[in-house]
């Protein structure tokens, strides 16, 4: 076909409301393209004239509708407000599209191959500051190599934005650069998107933007040298799902986001220079799921990077979570993290374990965040067993002064903390009993007991009952039986034994009534 009878026939379906296919039944693939000769090319030109209404004709609502063609020259649309849908679908555009500032009534760019010309920054779809209700680039491709991203939706403004299986790269930055972009509905990345982008900007970059829902299930993002997804600031009214076979290659990092919810079920996220998933001051109204097949492998100082994290609930099951090759360090860093609902799916052994062993210090603040849940619960008795745990982390890594360290390990072991009084009590019950065993054995005839003058046998030997009732005088703190003034140690060696151990065994048994008293009034606990 002539290029005089192809811009003939563009505009004639333009008229009609039709579709100009000119692949057909024919392949459309990017090499295929690559081929296609004049019998498929269409001047960016000609588009432009059209979306501006500058060729007399009326066009139909339905728009400008193109199928397999080959743009020549980079097809610039920007600074127009125009009320003609565009449909560029399966088509090759080497030189880019430019939608700066401009607005349309919807764009399909469905299946389309874009570039750039070698040497320059624009990326080849450049949307900066566009605004349409719809836009689609479902299957899409762009290729770039420029700063600016491979496409560029800095700024703009969609009812919904639709990239489902499209495929975008970059060798010099983003591969999709959408920062401070607002999407009304949602924005789709699924079925199989990939991107693949270098830096620190992100292979996928939602920086302050503000959408009502990303869903990126079943999405691949790579990057070698930065984040994979990059939303530091994002707002997402409902809900972000990087579920169903999402893998990212760099850390997903949402740093300060505010989500409806955050579903990261069956996800694999790994980045082998530091966390898999950085999302310290992240706030989620709903849930996080980080469970079900949910992977991470990552560097640093922690793997999951979760300090100062604010969420009504969290699924999190760390089996899943690695340090990559033989980094050393923790699997998650939780300072601050809060949650109104008790943690599932795991139990409270393995939530003790995660805080003890894989964070990368002792904090008071995940044990009474933990414990504050299960006391709202009514879980009174998991409630001491936290707060046990916690001491104890305390001690090992809390970096205590020694005296204090030592004291802590003793009103662990004899007040459990101040949680488990009983202790005391247990202590006091043993000194009484060693208490009435040494007078029974020491006082027997002959041995360190005998009675006083005050006796009706001065000099006799005591009785079995009297030596106990001398061994329950020593072991008791206050209370006396009396057996004191009838029985007294002897000056042998048995009875001077028995003179010494009983003010020790006062001592200990006045240190254990104290303990007692204090671990029952809360004293020790306060401390």
């Amino acid at each position: 076909m002539a290029a005089d009878g192809l811009e003939q026939s563009l505009l004639d379906a333009v008229r009609d409301g039709e579709m100009l296919d000119l692949a057909g039944d024919g392949p459309v693939d990017e090499a295929a393209m690559r081929s296609w000769d004049s019998t498929h090319t269409v001047s960016a030109a000609l588009i432009r004239d059209l979306v501006r209404g500058r060729r007399d004709i009326e066009a139909d609502p339905h728009g400008l509708r193109l199928r397999g063609a080959r743009i020549t020259g980079r097809v610039d649309l920007a600074n127009i407000t125009s009320d003609l849908r565009v449909e560029l679908v399966d088509c090759f555009v080497p030189d880019g599209l430019n939608l700066c500032d401009s607005q349309l009534p919807g764009l399909v760019l469905d299946g389309s191959c874009f570039g750039h010309p070698e040497g320059s920054h624009d990326p080849p779809v450049d949307a900066a500051r566009f605004t349409a209700p719809v836009m689609t680039m479902r299957g899409a491709i762009a290729n770039a190599d420029t700063p600016s991203g491979a496409v560029r939706f800095l700024g703009a403004h969609l009812g919904l934005l639709d990239c489902d299986g499209a495929r975008l790269a970059n060798t010099s930055g983003p591969a999709l650069h959408a920062e401070f972009l607002r999407v009304d509905h949602s924005a789709f990345l699924r079925d199989d998107f990939r991107a693949t982008g270098v830096g620190e900007q992100g292979t996928v970059r939602f920086a302050y933007a503000h959408l009502g829902r990303l869903a990126c299930d079943g999405a691949r993002l790579e990057n070698t040298s930065g984040p994979a997804l990059h939303a530091d600031g994002l707002r997402v009214d409902r809900a972000v799902f990087l579920r169903a076979g999402f893998r990212a290659s760099g850390a997903v990092q949402l740093v300060d986001a505010h989500l409806g919810l955050l579903d990261c079920d069956g996800a694999r996220l790994e980045n082998m220079s530091g966390p898999a998933l950085y999302a310290d001051g992240l706030r989620v109204d709903r849930a996080v799921f980080l469970r079900a097949g949910f992977r991470a492998t990552g560097a640093g100082h922690s793997v999951l990077a979760l300090n100062g994290v604010s969420v009504g609930s969290l699924w999190l099951d760390t089996s899943g979570v690695t340090r990559s090759g033989q980094a050393t360090g923790a699997l998650v860093g939780i300072d601050g993290l809060a949650y109104g609902d008790l943690p599932a799916p795991v139990g409270l052994s393995r939530w003790l374990e995660l805080l003890r062993d894989h964070t990368p210090g002792y904090s008071a603040q995940p044990y009474q965040q933990l414990a504050a849940v299960h006391r709202a619960a009514g879980h009174d008795s998991q409630v001491r067993d936290i707060l046990m745990a916690q001491r104890r982390d305390q001690i090992d890594r809390g970096g205590l002064r020694r005296r204090d360290r030592a004291w802590a390990r003793f009103t662990g072991l004899a007040l459990g903390f101040g949680y488990q009084p009983w202790r005391a009590l247990l202590l006091l019950f043993a000194v009484l009993a060693s208490s009435v065993a040494m007078a029974v054995v020491l006082g027997g005839p002959g041995g360190g007991l005998e009675h006083t003058a005050r006796a009706s046998t001065p000099t006799t030997p005591c009785s079995v009952v009297e030596r106990v009732g001398v061994g329950l005088d020593l072991g008791l703190p206050v209370v006396k039986t009396g057996a004191g003034d009838l029985c007294a140690p002897t000056g042998t060696r048995a009875g001077q034994t028995l003179t010494v151990a009983g003010w020790l065994l006062q001592l200990a048994a006045w240190a254990s009534a104290t303990l007692f008293i204090a671990g029952f009034t809360g004293a020790v606990r306060k401390t």
